[in-house]
């Protein structure tokens, strides 16, 4: 099979927020990636996967709509034939692996010209089929995934972006080595929208400082430092059940240095953190930690 890579993604800003109508911003990260792959021999570990896409597969006949834009029959075949995911992407940590796989099955097994079709369609169809990985997706990961460009949205339009830089500052992954799961965490999260108190704050504050934090970085602002610095307060403040013990400590730290930040990398919970780093201390810092260069 052609070996069509499909890379991890960081979820800069939007976690969370665009479950509400938030703005978010997503790039594609090339130290990870996969593509589909087909053999008669497969592994143990390849036939985890194989195992995967037929629980996948299962998932989605069961759509009729679905059925008009993926052809059923065709990745059947495959999968009977060994079809894998060969992926090096971590697998709940919050860097996008459902969605790389998601955007690798709707690109080969389309029946449709995805070309002819609005992104905001190719959205929905998405956030459909990983529904069966998170219980409730918007569909964004596996959007920056299929067009591998930065993808900002912001009241429900996608724009596609060109390269970012972040010269005032670094960005850093921070490994808290425990796995997260996102549907738990969605769930958790859903659990507080019912509480009136956190609701009205994630409306007022967290969405406002999350659209704040998109268009400072976009436009080169010298507020964004302030913006992340609310952005990080807000959610060590009233989502604090999202942040692991691991993390909980630095996460303090750098609020009150005001040398660098950290912030949620997807649903939080575990897996990767994100550190934005104005004075290139982290290296040193946490150097017992996994650090990752964005």
């Amino acid at each position: 099979m052609d070996k069509n890579f499909y890379y991890s993604k960081i979820l800069l800003f939007g976690e969370y927020g665009i479950m509400l109508n938030s703005d978010a911003l997503s790039i594609p990260f090339k130290k990870f990636s996969g593509y589909l792959q087909k053999s008669n021999l497969i592994s143990n570990e390849q036939r985890i996967s194989n195992e995967k896409l037929i629980e996948l597969y299962n998932y989605i006949i069961k759509n009729e709509s679905l059925s008009e834009i993926i052809n059923f029959q065709n990745f059947k075949n495959d999968i009977d034939s060994g079809l894998y995911f060969n992926s090096n992407i971590p697998i709940a940590s919050g860097l996008g692996s459902s969605g790389a796989l998601v955007s690798s099955i709707i690109n080969k097994y389309s029946k449709i010209d995805l070309s002819s079709i609005q992104n905001e369609e190719l959205k929905k169809i998405m956030s459909i089929i990983e529904s069966k990985f998170h219980g409730n997706s918007s569909g964004f990961d596996p959007l920056v995934s299929f067009f591998n460009k930065p993808i900002m949205l912001s009241a429900g339009n996608i724009k596609l972006l060109d390269n970012l830089k972040f010269p005032n500052f670094k960005i850093y992954l921070i490994d808290s080595e425990i796995s997260s799961s996102t549907s738990e965490m969605i769930e958790l999260f859903n659990q507080k929208q019912n509480q009136k108190d956190f609701l009205s704050v994630f409306n007022s504050s967290f969405i406002k400082t999350t659209n704040e934090c998109i268009y400072n970085l976009m436009y080169s602002s010298n507020h964004f430092k302030d913006s992340i610095k609310n952005l990080s307060e807000t959610t060590f403040e009233n989502m604090n059940e999202m942040i692991p013990e691991s993390i909980n400590e630095i996460w303090q730290q750098g609020l009150k240095s005001n040398k660098y930040y950290l912030k949620l990398c997807g649903s939080g919970g575990g897996g990767f953190f994100l550190a934005f780093d104005f004075e290139n201390i982290l290296k040193d810092k946490l150097s017992s930690f996994n650090l990752i260069e964005i």
